[in-house]
């Protein structure tokens, strides 16, 4: 079976590569990471260009309120139609860097000062982000979604992450490792654990009548995931 593959770059600069059956293409990728320190917590989403304008259009309608300029890009701020959540999102050269705040839109002071504290790097291949130093912020968790229409999504979390998701017995024998049906009640028949000798994916299958439910399970099992362990 032909063979597709995703090389991609995790917001802390590690490196992923993702082996997909060629005759499913990729409908869109997004990276996340969340940093941590002291009492302070925040996420982000990291996307391709126009990610912020989809999910004020699509995901949550809202209206932009501010704009301003952080590091050299234009940060944009929208607050969501029904005064909920709002986004504020840098604006890079190739990706975007997205966080929610519950609630109305944040006041510009707080905006600047957290974009501020992030150094971020943008290129072709996948935008970084890193605390600076003096902020004393840490990478609590970062994770990657590729999601293949009418196949499934997985959720590829970084290495110091993965082995926690493993269970201890053994499972079905993939094309590049084992794979579990998830356990737990948070789990469903169409959600898997995917072990590969350098990296994991938690696999959740589609629902559409557009593939047949072998089709979907042969396309699990030719996934590759492996992690640079440089």
């Amino acid at each position: 079976m032909a063979t597709q593959r995703l090389r991609l770059v995790a917001p802390g600069g590690a490196r992923v590569t993702v082996d997909l059956p060629a005759a499913a293409p990729v409908s869109h990728v997004v990276a996340g990471v969340r940093f941590v320190g002291g009492s302070f917590g925040t996420g982000f989403q990291l996307g391709p260009r126009g990610y912020h304008e989809f999910a004020c259009t699509h995901v949550a309608p809202a209206t932009t309120r501010d704009r301003l300029v952080v590091h050299g890009r234009e940060v944009v701020v929208a607050e969501a139609d029904d005064g909920q959540t709002s986004l504020a999102t840098l604006i890079g050269t190739y990706h975007e860097l997205m966080t929610v705040y519950a609630g109305p839109a944040p006041r510009r002071d707080r905006v600047l000062a957290l974009f501020s504290s992030l150094r971020i790097e943008d290129h072709v291949g996948g935008m970084t982000v890193v605390p600076r130093a003096a902020t004393l912020l840490d990478s609590a968790n970062e994770h990657f979604v590729v999601v293949v229409r009418h196949h499934g999504s997985l959720s590829i979390p970084g290495p110091r992450h993965a082995a926690a998701l493993l269970p201890r017995h053994a499972g079905a024998r993939t094309k590049h490792g084992e794979v579990w049906k998830a356990a737990g009640t948070a789990g469903s028949p169409r959600s898997f654990i995917l072990g590969c000798p350098a990296g994991v994916a938690e696999v959740h299958l589609a629902d559409t009548p557009a593939k047949t439910e072998q089709e979907r399970l042969d396309w699990l099992g030719e996934i590759g995931i492996a992690w640079d362990r440089g």
